[in-house]
């Protein structure tokens, strides 16, 4: 019958994706023999790359200058680290914090008027003078070893892009970060495996490094934290995940700025893969191509699996079916409780439901902004509770 069909259909592409998908990574990695992220040996100072280390800024007035000071407490030999900032287009203070570090050799590179983050990262990237650029944003703060750890990979000739670990840390006991850390440590655990085949798929903003020579001009409407290392991938450098190399965050503080960041994410994702998709195929990297399409692509069309669960139990007969339909309908109606409820006793109860209803109805939203040609390129700096909620919290004292 059609309604169970549809139903357990969509109910296997997700438990391929979410277990299927993990599993037949770690039996890959099994066999290959590759060692996990993280093991690399200490490398000596005097033979560290030359890095540069790139934060992306737009209207970031309120924590450049801790993002700048936090950079240059590093422990890498200030000799062979370049601190660029990449203003595009700021028109609060941004530019003046920035130019109150010019002694102690912060380069900015202002750029007007704000056109995009890649863009500005496009023009960047080819006056960096180190040989490796390590990306980030102006709100993740890096553990003191975070850079010497990403970057010790590297002495391996054969790698070409490492990616860290970032982490949001849960300040004021917010529902929404905690929500996200929960996504987030699926997100990497799958980074794991998938680096144990050498072959991570995409990274972080806020804490990736990619050779220089291997940096590639982007389109302004895609993830570039994504769509450079899948070209590295596709290349045959391996990728890895260095989860010792840290960067903490502090998530959204409500449903509506997580709803707004996840749609942008996603519609960028969706150009991603068809930005690269020409690369893989022509490269024959069908390893690449088969960790995109099980990650990325499954995971972008979940309204269409979600959708099929939906139709299906609705048009199945049977009592099971309709019990499965009810529950569907809750979990869905937990999103509108958690925008009203803002937090208390209620979210929390209803926190997990919401969360995975928001991923959805974020997917919902990206689709839509692809198909009707939106805006994805330019940014708009949210709010950022990184300085105020963690002024007083050194970035070392733990993970929440």
């Amino acid at each position: 019958m059609l309604g169970p069909l549809l139903f357990w259909l969509a109910v296997a592409v997700l438990a391929y994706h979410y277990v299927g998908y993990p599993i037949a990574l770690a039996a890959l990695a099994a066999l290959r023999g590759r060692k996990d992220a993280g093991t690399g040996a200490p490398v000596a100072d005097d033979r560290l790359p030359g890095v540069s280390l790139v934060i992306s800024a737009y209207n970031e007035a309120e924590v450049i200058g801790r993002k700048i000071q936090n950079a240059l407490d590093l422990d890498y030999p200030l000799e062979k680290l370049e601190v660029i900032v990449a203003s595009d287009g700021s028109t609060d203070r941004t530019n003046e914090i920035v130019r109150g570090f010019a002694d102690r050799g912060v380069v900015l590179h202002e750029y007007t008027p704000n056109r995009g983050k890649n863009l500005a990262l496009n023009e960047t990237m080819p006056r960096a003078r180190g040989d490796v650029i390590v990306f980030t944003d102006a709100n993740g703060m890096y553990e003191r070893e975070a850079v010497r750890r990403l970057v010790q990979p590297f002495a391996d000739p054969a790698v070409g892009s490492v990616c860290g670990e970032l982490i949001y840390r849960n300040f004021n006991d917010n529902p929404i970060a905690e929500g996200y850390n929960r996504y987030w440590e699926i997100d990497q655990m799958q980074k794991r495996l998938e680096s144990g085949l050498g072959c991570l798929l995409g990274a972080n903003g806020s804490i990736f490094a990619v050779r220089k020579h291997l940096c590639r001009p982007i389109a302004n409407d895609v993830c570039n934290d994504m769509v450079q290392p899948i070209w590295v991938a596709a290349a045959g450098h391996l990728c890895l995940y260095e989860p010792r190399a840290v960067s903490i965050e502090a998530g959204s503080r409500n449903l509506h700025d997580e709803l707004k960041r996840r749609s942008r994410i996603i519609g960028r994702g969706i150009r991603g893969i068809r930005l690269v998709w020409p690369d893989i195929v022509a490269r024959r990297a069908w390893l690449v191509g088969w960790e995109l399409l099980s990650r990325k692509g499954l995971r972008y069309a979940t309204p269409l699996w979600l959708a099929m669960m939906l139709v299906g139990c609705a048009i199945a007969p049977g009592a099971f079916y309709k019990a499965l339909l009810v529950l569907q309908l809750a979990v869905y109606a937990c999103v509108p409780i958690g925008f009203l409820a803002r937090g208390g006793i209620v979210m929390r109860l209803v926190s997990p439901a919401v969360y995975f209803g928001i991923g959805a109805l974020a997917a919902v939203l990206g689709w839509w902004k692809v198909l009707t040609g939106s805006e994805l390129g330019r940014w708009q700096t949210a709010e950022r509770p990184f300085e105020t909620d963690a002024a007083a919290a050194p970035v070392e004292a733990g993970r929440k």
